[in-house]
């Protein structure tokens, strides 16, 4: 008896003591790390092709990097900008130390009236001991509204016709218009004629002293003052930066890169002659200036202070190279 007694108690020690090491082992920490995830509409009532926000919400512990795919595709829901990812550690003064939230705001709109759900989003997240995990985050129902009133099927009686009075008087008549327009007609192809009649060509005088690098660079400098305090300046400062950039690659590659959207200026890249490695920044660059502009996402000072070296980067990286470069780089 007393000897059964004793391999119990050996037995319970041993369990107490894996169930002790355990809860110390990585593994154990990995599944008690704080992880919610949730989504929201803004607005939760919109009507037909209105742009609404869906903002996905990820509460976790800072050793988690956590990253989110594009909403599954839904009929009669269009995904018109993918996921702007912004991610805040809380305060440790605040009681919260070691938290922070990420958050991804997809911008979609409806095309159908009634109730609608947005598809699935996946979200992951990997752990700083390499480990990994996903989730399924289902959005909340987007109710679709029409503009007219519901069961409004009531027809309305036409405007009555205006009343006609008296002949016009002769200065009202069809001919005194027809008249001035034809003196006018004449005034414009005389004025046209004038300034599009052959003339010298003027010689062309370049300052070559002045690269289209430099002239980039003074435009980026311009940028490097700027107070971004609020969401209007982070417009105002990825909206100049774009324009600084297009300019620079219309100016050095000769094609209109400020007329063209972001996803045309991607097609054009290998036919004008833009290296791979840059064309890769030009695209992703402005892909964050088009969602400061016109997702209305504000990234933090470090991330803008970032995009403007990266514009520096893409200036520098066509600028024409010096014989004496060339020659120590040979060496």
């Amino acid at each position: 008896m007393r000897r059964l007694t004793f391999f119990a108690l050996t037995a319970a020690s041993a369990l107490v003591i894996g169930v002790l090491a355990f809860a110390s082992s990585p593994l154990a920490a990995q599944e008690t790390a704080s992880f919610d995830v949730s989504a929201s509409l803004r607005p939760r009532a919109a009507t037909l092709g209105e742009q609404v926000q869906l903002v996905v919400t990820v509460r976790h512990s800072q050793d988690l990097l956590i990253s989110s795919g594009d909403p599954a595709r839904a009929e009669d829901i269009e995904l018109l900008i993918s996921g702007v990812e912004e991610l805040v550690f809380d305060d440790p003064l605040e009681g919260a130390a070691g938290m922070a939230t990420t958050t991804f705001e997809f911008t979609i709109a409806a095309y159908q009236l009634g109730d609608l759900r947005p598809g699935d989003i996946e979200v992951s997240w990997l752990g700083t001991d390499g480990s990994t995990g996903t989730t399924l985050v289902r959005p909340p129902i987007l109710r679709i509204l029409p503009v007219r009133a519901l069961g409004d099927e009531e027809l309305r009686p036409l405007k009555p016709q205006a009343a006609a009075g008296d002949a016009p008087a002769w200065w009202q008549g069809p001919e005194l218009p027809l008249a001035l327009a034809v003196i006018a007609a004449s005034v414009a192809g005389l004025l046209a004629w004038r300034r599009w009649r052959p003339r010298p060509t003027p010689v062309a005088v370049f300052d070559e002293t002045v690269s289209p690098e430099d002239r980039a660079r003074v435009r980026l400098d311009a940028l490097r003052g700027l107070a971004l305090v609020d969401r209007d300046a982070y417009r105002h400062f990825y909206g100049e930066l774009s324009i600084a950039v297009r300019a620079y690659l219309e100016e050095r590659f000769g094609f209109t890169a400020t007329a063209l959207t972001t996803a045309e200026l991607r097609d054009r890249f290998e036919e004008v002659g833009v290296g791979r490695w840059q064309a890769r920044l030009v695209a992703g660059l402005l892909e964050r200036c088009d969602a400061a502009v016109y997702a209305r996402a504000q990234p933090d000072p470090a991330s803008a202070d970032h995009d403007l070296t990266v514009a520096y980067e893409i200036v520098e990286l066509s600028r024409p190279r010096r014989s004496d470069d060339l020659e120590a780089v040979s060496a």
